[in-house]
């Protein structure tokens, strides 16, 4: 059962670590990202509606990565370009998400409710052989797909990318202070736009990660993950390992919420807020320890 709950857990934490990468870039660069719910909300329909009409995981994935990519331009276009306040930006994001992804599940498929897809391929479990007989471990290391391997592995790739190169230096100081960052020559437009287009990328993976495995889409399905994953953000102080355990922390109270689920008799709609409650006594114990580190975001 241990065993069984760990692997649930990193199957949870995958689609938000995702999104938390995401959100990470544009908090970085000075622009917290509050529209990560829509992107991601989006990406899920498009990547597996396109994997169903394909046939192709890697088109689907494709997909879905483009339509966040679409979404994260179009709010760094408003937010940079026309000075729009970028937590409005955000929050028109999600608003129009949640719509454009009932009208194109309607117009497409023809339903508005749960939408499965027969023909889509399915990501198969990766089964390393000799981890998998061996108890416990086997069942927490092995059987998850390759999505789930791709955000651990993503997680130290960004971890890299910010802390050793250029782009990361350049990203970060910007993100204290834009002004001494330009008067050295730095770009500030092209590293924000820069962090949006990124984000957009890894937030796309999210909404991939969330329905390809089911093979279905239902309208909200996200069901706040992208809040969540803000709230990794923040927990993870600017580093992509502090993001990866803020994650892991939602994802084994998503995990539990399901279980519970399965062996007690409480009403499922209250067992959906336990992942919530987590997060929010997660934030009050963050602020407690660190007066006024939430002002500051």
């Amino acid at each position: 059962m241990i065993g069984s709950f760990m692997h649930t857990t990193i199957v949870m934490m995958t689609p938000i670590l995702f999104a938390a990468l995401g959100g990470l870039f544009t908090n970085l660069s000075g622009m917290l990202n509050i529209g990560l719910e829509g992107m991601m909300l989006m990406s899920a329909f498009i990547s597996v509606y396109i994997a169903n009409a394909t046939g192709s995981i890697l088109v689907g994935i494709l997909a879905g990565v483009a339509s966040a990519c679409v979404l994260a331009v179009i709010m760094a276009l408003f937010s940079l370009n026309l000075k729009a306040n970028v937590f409005v930006v955000g929050l028109a994001t999600n608003l129009m998400a949640a719509g454009m992804t009932v009208f194109l599940s309607s117009w497409l498929v023809g339903t508005r409710g749960t939408i499965v897809f027969h023909e889509a391929p399915r990501l198969s479990r990766i089964e390393i052989p000799l981890l998998r007989d061996i108890p416990l471990i086997g069942r927490m290391l092995t059987g998850y797909n390759v999505m789930d391997f791709l955000a651990l592995g993503l997680t130290v790739i960004c971890f890299v990318l910010i802390f050793r190169t250029s782009y990361g230096y350049h990203l970060r100081s910007v993100g204290k202070d834009y002004k001494t960052a330009e008067s050295v020559g730095i770009s500030v437009y092209g590293h924000r736009f820069a962090a949006f287009v990124i984000s957009g990328i890894l937030v796309g993976l999210g909404g991939a990660a969330l329905s390809l495995p089911l093979r279905a889409f239902v309208g909200g399905m996200t069901g706040g993950r992208g809040w969540i994953a803000l709230v990794a953000v923040v927990l993870g102080r600017g580093n992509p390992f502090g993001v990866l355990v803020a994650s892991l922390v939602f994802g084994a109270a998503s995990a539990l919420s399901n279980t519970l689920q399965a062996v007690t008799d409480i009403p499922p709609k209250l067992l959906l807020a336990v992942p919530f409650a987590v997060t929010l006594v997660v934030m009050i114990v963050y602020a407690i320890r660190r007066p006024g580190s939430l002002e500051q975001r």
